[in-house]
């Protein structure tokens, strides 16, 4: 109804009431008019009926027929009377007058004593009983007996009288067609009343309409007069008002277009020449820009180049036999390379994401094994400024994900490196968590964050961190460094992975750097091993950093272990005395160094303590070293650099608790599939071209590594001229060289191709750009390898394109990759009862008859024959020579009955008694007396033993 017209809703206004109101009257007059017929119709035939059964007395009690019918004749005269009918007291009819029969009316009609009505469809018939009371003569003299003649007395007969309804009907029929005339009558007067009010309304308002319409298509001179009263004068005097402000606005506005018009003609004449010169500075910038990428392309080949030679042959280096201290410092400048590797990918991505053509890997990786790398990688810096650096990846973050680790280990790199550049004392914590898991897509999302104590940065500095070439403000350039890239493009990474990055940080009390990454979990990645070996284990830590120690504490009680967390020496000596004397002494004891107490006398002291006197081996948890000849590193049985990795931690203590060597000297076999192509296939010749001298030096080493004929060439020419003498099965070719280039040299060298030989052509280059590979593929080249070359690289490309695997080359499936320990050999397990002193100075005194100078001299030789007799007693154990094992052992025993060593002389008697009796437990003897002369000799090692016999002797001279 709000959709309604004006027309419409005047119309039911008007015509709703009237209608109710005609159409209620009308029905009220019917029914009155049809009430009113049937209650004459009714009054009439009562009355009639009275009447005759008054006159029909004398005719019904006499049975005369002939009076009867000439009532009934005289009757019948009356309007709407039909028939008469007489029935006489036993309910017989006596006379009937009129059409139709009266049998139809039953005899219980006729019964009652008093008048009755039967009404049919068609008529209606009225019964009354007759009695006997005017022939009465004796009565007629006694009114009272007049009144009551007939009571208590049976009717004498009964008179009918039929009544028609045909008149009835008829005035029925009559009343409604008045009825209905009438208020049709009323419609059609309000509807032309309606129709007439309606148009006074909605006439004005179509006029008003059209004429807002003609002005709607531009017809501003249309007037408009209704004269339909004073609301719409008002509304046509308006409307004529806008009109003729519309109108002059309409010639003004005409009068600004032909104004503007004429400077839009001179404005395209001067876009016209700005334009011109816009093509002209576009192409100077294409040209720019072409040049700028081929800048970056040659200074990524000119830095990569060298850089291919450090890093490779730092890789040589690792694989030759070399003492940990080596191994840590080639360790350290390889993860260097690799970082000025990465200021170099810097720049060359930021170019790729301004040109849009950045591609993302998706490849499974382990997320906790990239955090561990960059922590390693940037503790120096870190330990420089004595800051404490931290990871933290909880345990319910996956091991196998999906996704670029270069990238995300790009973004951390930048993040962490950040923190570290901006924080002066404190720490640097890295944390990596599980944000959210939707097991129907297998896909998650992690959440990393850096939290660093460092300067922190307000609201202002905040807003435009993440700008390229933006730093917090124009001094942290001169201060700290950087080019402030690095913000800018860890933002687009993580935005091209489907991350977030943020940060919320308050100007001096430090920064939290986050960002989430949205990832596949890998079905294909690697399974990683449980580390079940050290469940059970005790160990005690001491740990000033106290996020350090939550970290390895966290991965310690990972592994199963109970650990027990100490805040000062004197408390894990004296818990560690507690511990040996319940008979439940701890496997290692960590202690974790800060720089300032590296030369701490009190940490020696507890190291050597431990180490000597209690039997107990130490891991040493330090910053990094600028070398590993510190006291404590050589009085402790293990080191390891902070931030601890995994993996090196569990290493390090399966070899200190259990001396399991965690598997470093060899590689896992070949798989059968490369085994069988390496049976198959013959060793290949492989050509070199490079003219880096270094670069092809490596290149060449690594192919005589895996045991491959190669040659080298310094050019194009040098290639072309051995390739012509000797067919080659592979050439790797460095694509810039002087005179002719690699392009050049590969489309001469597929000249040489016949239908019965190929060689494959491998790009060496050093140029990382997207488009570069599609474009060698088009040039002829078979594959493509960037600088800086890896030997993992390089063998599964030579397997690829050969079939013959440079693995096959070792013995049995194995390279060896060893690896000397040169400071740590005979360890063994820490002893976890109380031991009593290995070795008594007044008991030797008192033994060789108070004399020190002999004592000194037995003991002396008893260290010396120990030297030997280790080696000695595991030979012949192994030999199974059970008598010259006695002899020997025997012999030590005596040797010991003239020393103070209780230990070793408890040691050899039970296991010359056990040799003897062929006892069952003669093996854990023989260990036993093995692990005591270890000990005494390890503490004639340690101590001043000539110096403790002097003092004995001057003791017992003064005394």
């Amino acid at each position: 109804m709000r959709r309604w017209g004006i027309r419409k809703k005047v119309l039911v206004v008007t015509l709703v009431p009237t209608l109710l109101t005609t159409l209620m009257l009308g029905l009220f007059f019917t029914y009155s008019w049809v009430t009113n017929i049937e209650s004459l119709l009714k009054d009439r035939g009562e009355s009639l009926s009275r009447q005759l059964s008054a006159g029909a007395e004398y005719g019904l009690f006499t049975a005369n027929r002939s009076l009867l019918s000439s009532l009934s004749n005289a009757l019948l005269e009356e309007q709407d009377v039909r028939s008469i009918t007489f029935f006489d007291s036993d309910h017989d009819r006596l006379l009937h007058t009129g059409p139709g029969s009266s049998d139809d009316i039953g005899r219980e009609a006729l019964t009652g004593e008093e008048p009755e009505q039967i009404s049919t469809p068609d008529s209606t018939v009225f019964v009354t009983p007759v009695y006997l009371q005017d022939l009465m003569i004796e009565s007629m003299l006694d009114p009272d007996s007049r009144r009551n003649v007939g009571s208590g007395k049976k009717p004498i007969g009964w008179v009918t009288v039929e009544m028609s309804h045909v008149r009835t009907e008829k005035e029925t029929y009559k009343a409604l067609l008045i009825s209905l005339l009438l208020v049709l009558a009323g419609v059609l007067l309000s509807l032309a009343i309606a129709l007439r009010l309606s148009r006074a309304f909605t006439d004005p308002v179509f006029e008003l309409n059209e004429a807002v319409a003609r002005l709607k298509e531009g017809k501003l001179d249309t007037r408009v007069y209704t004269g339909a009263g004073p609301e719409f004068e008002q509304l046509e005097s308006g409307l004529n008002a806008m009109a003729g402000e519309l109108s002059k606005a309409q010639a003004e506005m005409q009068q600004n277009i032909d104004q503007a018009t004429e400077d839009l003609r001179e404005t395209l004449e001067t876009i016209e020449i700005q334009n011109i010169e816009l093509d002209l500075a576009r192409k100077e910038a294409l040209e720019a820009s072409r040049i700028k990428s081929e800048f970056l392309a040659n200074m990524s080949h000119e830095i990569r180049t060298p850089l291919n030679g450090i890093i490779g042959f730092t890789e040589l280096l690792l694989k030759s036999p070399l003492p940990r201290q080596q191994r840590d410092h080639l360790s350290t400048i390889r993860k260097s390379s690799e970082i000025l590797l990465t200021i170099i990918n810097d720049i060359l991505d930021f170019s790729k994401i301004e040109a849009g053509k950045l591609i993302l890997d998706r490849i499974p990786f382990q997320l906790r094994d990239i955090v561990e790398e960059v922590m390693v990688m940037l503790a120096p810096a870190a330990h420089s400024k004595n800051l404490d650096l931290v990871p933290l990846v909880y345990n319910d973050v996956p091991d196998n994900i999906m996704g670029d680790p270069l990238r995300v280990k790009q973004v951390i790199t930048n993040l962490v490196n950040n923190a570290i550049k901006f924080t002066q004392t404190g720490e640097v914590v890295l944390r990596a968590s599980l944000e959210e898991e939707d097991k129907e897509s297998n896909r998650i999302t992690l959440r990393l964050s850096i939290t660093d104590s460092g300067v922190g940065l307000s609201r202002a500095q905040q807003h435009s961190l993440f700008n390229a070439f933006s730093q917090a403000d124009a001094s942290t350039a001169r201060q700290y460094g950087g080019t402030g890239l690095g913000l800018a493009i860890s933002k687009r990474l993580v935005e091209e992975m489907g991350g977030k990055i943020g940060l919320d940080s308050e100007l001096g009390k430090g920064s939290t750097f986050w960002f989430t990454l949205t990832s596949e979990l890998s079905s294909t990645g690697e399974a990683i091993a449980p580390k079940d070996a050290l469940r059970g284990e005790r160990v005690i830590y001491l740990e000033q950093q106290k996020t350090t120690g939550l970290a390895v504490e966290h991965m310690l009680r990972e592994w199963g272990m109970t650990v027990d967390r100490v805040s000062a020496p004197g408390a894990m000596q004296e818990q560690i005395e507690e511990a040996q004397k319940e008979q439940s002494g701890y496997a290692v004891a960590i202690l974790g160094i800060t720089r300032h107490l590296l030369n701490s006398s009190q940490y020696c002291s507890l190291v050597r303590t431990l180490e000597l006197e209690r039997d107990c081996r130490t891991l040493l948890l330090t910053p990094t070293l600028e070398t590993h000849d510190t006291p404590l590193s050589g009085l402790a049985s293990g080191h390891l650099t902070k931030p601890v990795c995994r993996d090196s931690l569990y290493d390090e203590l399966l070899l200190l608790v259990h001396g399991i060597n965690s598997g470093q000297g060899q590689l896992p076999p070949l798989s059968a599939k490369k085994e069988a192509a390496s049976q198959s296939a013959n060793v290949p010749r492989v050509l070199a071209v490079d003219d880096n001298d270094a670069n092809l030096k490596l290149v060449l080493t690594l192919l005589h590594d895996c045991r491959i004929e190669a040659e080298g060439a310094s050019s194009g020419f040098e290639a072309l001229s051995k390739a012509r003498q000797k067919p080659f099965d592979l050439v790797f070719m460095d694509l810039q060289m002087p005179g002719m280039d690699g392009v050049e040299t590969t489309e001469r060298l597929r000249g040489l191709d016949s239908n019965s030989h190929r060689t494959r052509i491998i790009a060496l280059t050093a140029h990382a750009l997207a488009e570069e590979q599609d474009r060698l593929t088009r040039q002829g080249f078979d594959g493509y390898l960037a600088k800086p070359i890896s030997n993992s690289q390089l063998i599964d490309i030579i397997y690829d394109y050969t079939g013959y695997s440079c693995n096959a080359g070792a013995d049995n499936g194995y390279l060896p990759v060893p690896e000397i320990r040169d400071t740590r050999q005979g360890l063994r397990p820490s002893t976890r009862r109380q031991q009593p002193d290995c070795v008594s100075i007044a008991e030797s005194i008192q033994l060789a008859a108070g004399k020190a100078d002999l004592a000194e001299e037995l003991f002396s030789m008893l260290v010396e024959q120990i030297r030997t007799d280790v080696d000695r007693v595991a030979q012949l154990w192994v030999n199974g020579e059970r008598e010259e094992l006695l002899e020997c052992v025997h012999k030590l025993h005596g040797a010991t009955r003239y020393c103070g060593v209780p230990e070793l002389r408890g040691a050899a008697d039970q296991l010359e008694t056990a040799l003897k009796c062929a006892s069952p437990d003669t093996e854990y003897q023989k260990d036993q007396l093995i692990v005591a002369m270890e000990r005494l000799q390890a503490w004639s090692e340690q101590t001043d033993w000539q110096q403790l016999f002097r003092h004995q002797t001057r003791k017992a001279t003064a005394d």
